[in-house]
């Protein structure tokens, strides 16, 4: 008992029963964001190996329109000299690599 002849069990036990209430919230508002993260996650995959593919679709058009300008090409010769007009540069030398699968 206390001074004024009140208990102090009954606040101390409201206080801790408010306290694993809310680390149980907290517990499962985080699982939550952490199950959206890994979908999150997972959409970006796919999207990151479809920009990937393109890329090296991309580059093997850029390739072989390079290929093309040295051949003598007029048109392929524009397209190549309107990029570089650009900053975009082609390295024809370099093979182009296989889209991931």
């Amino acid at each position: 008992m206390t001074e004024n002849g009140r208990n102090s069990f009954l606040p101390i036990l409201i206080t801790l029963i408010a306290l694993i209430l809310w680390f149980g919230f907290q517990t499962y508002h985080l699982a939550q964001e952490r199950k959206n993260l890994s979908v999150l996650a997972a959409n970006q995959e796919t999207m990151h190996r479809n920009a990937q593919k393109m890329r090296a679709q991309l580059d093997g058009l850029a390739s072989g329109t390079s290929k093309l300008a040295q051949q003598g090409n007029p048109n392929a010769q524009q397209i190549v000299t309107a990029l570089a007009s650009r900053g975009i540069t082609i390295n024809s030398s370099e093979a182009p690599k296989p889209p991931p699968k």
